[in-house]
């Protein structure tokens, strides 16, 4: 039995096919809906924490009700009090790639030592709503903290939302409202592109267009509170005003409260989230978000015994919207059943299937995914991220996990959508690589679905290895003076270290004042080389022995510091500088006659601009160019190679 468990062990240890659990690109946020709370998402969050991280501190509990009848608004009536009432600190979040907010909670009313009472039901008062039920106006700005929470502890660059039934609202809120021009509930309301951090919406069961049911069975639900107030579709007098736009004076009196937008004031007029079946265009949805709107019908009844199945999406004449950046997918769930349909729900997370909607990714971390049907029954699904690299160098794709998952190919593209690499997949784990220049690289995993029926999820890493690096200093003798170095170019050549000493990478560099470049060299394996430097004008030089290089990592070499730096030293001193021998205008290898007559040619015909007869940068050719080559040709100098 022993000798069995650590066989085990060492397969678990090696075999890299194994599932692991990942992380999701952007942290995954749950949202739920009326009357209810974080739990009602266990049976989703149990399936997908299998494929992606779930820390234990993944939820933030917010009062939207803490001040009840003192006022309707929303400043102080919402609160998130960081204690409970044994004062252990409860309301924080941990690193994770999924998240909850739970609106079911009370607290102690003490404003000087506020503790958060944790999926209490308890009211404010008589003829108040619960904290769950609350107004939609509210609940999207809790959702503004949740994100902004969220963004702060994982570092990501943006969200996903998921919202059930009133959570879709609650989502819509936070993406919609505008006050004076600017977004309200915004992470970042400077930015009026990409401000509000959110890469995909998914609601289900959400009354988009509203709903006037009283009756929703085993559920408890206030059908006077602000959040039945913001649902509807009609009042006796007029529209729903939170959905369509109405005046709060209109708002049937049967409600706790008229104040819609919960500024303290109970008569204004308030523009709706929508525009009959569309979205209110005044402050409309975001269109760099890809939306899909998961709709149900439960047996015969036409909804999903809450909301009209109609009503549980936008849409223009036979067209979902926002157009182009929205999917649909229906399913026979009642609205009790809809946040534990985890087929739906996955499906309706799935990765972007085009490369504008990339999710952003960074090198060195295991990701998850999932392979899942597309709209219109087409098993083939594409799934696209991004990795932007700064420096040349290696992005290597490790995948694991592929047979069960249905994943079938992976391939890498660049910014132009020409592929760089591509492999067809028929094992359990594969691997692809290409070396290339810094930019944007867009992985594409392809899989089919039919072979994929158990929602499994497949492992990828990108890496992305800079390439070596060469930090040079360099003097050149004509160039070369007391206040630095005229700058100029510089070709280096690497070259191996044993004969014939060939070519392996090359780079064209140029110098500062200082006499100093860097450049990469992507298509360099890492070892020892030799460095060749060629010039316009001076001598070849090589490095005194080879130079180790290694990936990742800058390597320096400094010609000036001293002779022993080139092979055979073959260096002058200029200005306490070694430096380059000055001359060889023909590149032949050596300086002599045949590169004087052609400096001295040119000075007679007083030629200029960028020659190669003009040895001290100054833009001609003359005598002191012509003195220079002549002491180097009386001295035999000549290039030195090993």
């Amino acid at each position: 039995m022993k000798k069995f468990t650590i066989t085990l062990l060492i397969f678990l240890a090696f075999n890299t096919s194994y599932p692991q659990t990942g992380n999701s690109p952007y942290p995954i946020i749950f949202v739920h809906g009326l009357n209810s709370d974080d739990q009602t998402w266990n049976t989703m969050i149990t399936k997908i924490s299998a494929a992606w991280n779930l820390s234990s501190d993944h939820t933030l509990y917010f009062v939207l009700n803490a001040r009840g009848g003192d006022t309707t608004n929303y400043l102080p009536d919402v609160i998130f009090p960081l204690k409970n009432t044994s004062g252990l600190t409860v309301n924080t979040i941990s690193n994770s790639s999924i998240y909850t907010i739970d609106y079911r909670n009370f607290w102690n009313r003490d404003v000087n030592d506020p503790r958060i009472i944790i999926n209490s039901d308890a009211l404010p008062g008589s003829n108040q709503s619960s904290s769950n039920e609350s107004a939609i106006f509210k609940q999207g700005y809790a959702l503004g903290i949740m994100i902004d929470s969220v963004l702060r502890v994982t570092g990501a660059a943006k969200v996903i939302l998921l919202g059930h039934s009133m959570g879709g609202l609650a989502i819509r809120e936070y993406l919609q409202r505008k006050e004076n021009g600017a977004r309200k509930w915004w992470v970042d309301p400077d930015d009026t592109v990409s401000g509000h951090k959110v890469a995909k919406v998914i609601t289900i069961g959400t009354p988009h267009l509203g709903t006037d049911v009283t009756n929703v069975p085993f559920t408890g639900i206030d059908y006077n509170s602000e959040a039945m107030r913001d649902m509807r579709i009609t009042f006796s007098s007029g529209s729903g005003a939170y959905i369509f736009g109405n005046a709060e004076a209109n708002v049937s009196s049967n409600f706790y409260n008229k104040d819609i937008d919960c500024n303290g004031s109970q008569s204004d007029i308030v523009s709706g989230i929508n525009s009959g079946n569309i979205d209110n265009p005044v402050y409309s949805l975001p269109l760099n978000i890809r939306y899909t709107w998961i709709m149900s019908t439960y047996l015969f009844f036409g909804s999903d015994l809450a909301v009209p199945f109609g009503n549980q999406a936008l849409y223009n004449s036979s067209s979902f919207v926002p157009l182009n950046v929205t999917d649909t997918l229906r399913t026979n769930k009642n609205h009790i059943q809809e946040t534990g349909d985890t087929w739906s729900l996955i499906r309706g997370l799935d990765e972007p299937g085009t490369k504008n909607f990339a999710y952003d990714i960074s090198s060195g971390v295991l990701y998850s995914g999932y392979i899942t049907l597309q709209t219109g029954n087409i098993s083939t699904d594409n799934d696209y991220y991004k990795l932007i690299t700064i420096k040349p160098g290696e992005v290597k794709i490790d995948l694991s996990s592929l047979s069960a998952s249905g994943v079938t190919s992976a391939s890498l593209l660049n910014a132009n959508d020409s592929v760089l690499q591509t492999k067809n997949i028929s094992t359990s784990s594969d691997s692809l690589s290409y070396k290339g220049q810094a930019g944007d690289y867009f992985v594409k995993i392809t899989g089919n679905s039919s072979q994929n029926l158990n929602q499994n999820f497949y492992n990828f890493k990108v890496t992305a290895t800079p390439s070596p690096e060469l930090n040079i200093t360099l003097g050149i003798e004509g160039m070369q003076s007391l206040s630095g170095l005229i700058q100029d170019t510089v070709r280096i050549y690497l070259r191996n270290s044993t004969a014939p000493f060939n070519k392996t990478d090359s780079a064209v560099m140029y110098l500062s004042s200082s006499g100093v470049a860097t450049s990469s060299f992507p298509d360099l394996n890492p070892g020892n080389y030799y460095i060749q430097t060629l010039h316009r004008n001076a001598l070849e030089t090589w490095s005194a022995a080879p130079v180790n290089f290694a990936n990742g990592i800058i390597t320096d070499y400094d010609f000036t510091n001293a002779s022993s730096q080139a092979f055979d030293n073959n260096l002058i001193l200029v200005s306490a500088k070694w430096c380059l021998y000055s001359g060889d205008v023909n590149a032949d290898g050596i300086i002599e006659l045949t590169d004087l007559i052609q400096i001295y040619n040119d000075a007679a015909d007083f030629s200029s601009g960028y020659i190669t007869t003009d040895l001290t940068g100054d833009g001609f050719a003359g005598l002191d160019d012509v003195l220079i080559a002549y002491n180097n040709s009386v001295n035999f100098v000549e290039v030195k190679r090993p």
